[in-house]
């Protein structure tokens, strides 16, 4: 029998910065009574989604009860409203319904989350963190050349979005905030299977099954 459960967020702007001291401290999930939630974060056209999947492949292979997010689908609503700072509304909107999606898949059985997103402040990395209730959380930065990059957005996306993206990649360095949001970074420059099992590695979840 499956339980309907209800859940009602309150959508604001208002939530003070978390310097860095306070950030999610990270320990291997083997043993633990906790959840796991990783979190893969870089640039547009970097490979998130697609790392995603396939380490959510390789840990349900395992046997690991395994959820998958992507949380550019978690927001396609437009316009935002009012008064909200440019991405600010739509990056709310993700944390509320990750909160939402992730309560929903625990109480399926997942142990891990798998979570495909563009986190490019530390207070925003205390949202996520947040919306992931009894998760101990691990941000994992992906990167790759500017020219592997700008080719796998012109094969995903066109008109004034991949326009948008494409200056994104030309502007080039990370501010200091963003550069704080990782706790890793993994080059994405091999085939996905073999990227998401170097971050599984360095995680520590590659023993995960059952």
């Amino acid at each position: 029998m499956w339980m309907t459960i209800a859940y009602r967020w309150r959508i604001g702007h208002d939530a003070d910065d978390v310097g860095q001291e306070e950030r999610a401290v990270w320990h291997p999930i083997q043993g633990a009574s906790v959840y796991g939630a990783l979190i893969l974060t870089g640039i547009a056209g970097v490979g998130k989604s697609t790392v995603a999947d396939a380490v959510g492949r390789i840990l349900s292979t395992a046997g690991c009860t395994t959820a998958v997010v992507d949380t550019d689908m978690l927001a396609q609503f437009g316009p935002a409203p009012r008064g909200w700072p440019v991405g600010g509304f739509h990056d709310e909107l993700k944390c509320v319904n990750l909160a939402a999606v992730w309560a929903n898949f625990r109480a399926a059985g997942a142990r891990v989350i798998v979570v495909a997103a563009t986190i490019d402040s530390v207070a925003l990395r205390a949202r996520y963190a947040a919306s992931l209730a009894d998760c101990e959380m691990q941000v994992v930065r992906l990167t790759a050349g500017a020219d592997t990059v700008r080719q796998r957005l012109y094969q995903r996306d066109t008109g004034d979005k991949l326009e948008r993206h494409l200056r994104a990649l030309d502007a080039g360095e990370l501010t200091p905030d963003a550069a704080l949001v990782a706790d890793f970074t993994v080059p994405n420059d091999c085939p996905a299977a073999v990227v998401a099992q170097d971050v599984l590695d360095r995680l520590g979840w590659s023993g995960l099954a059952g």
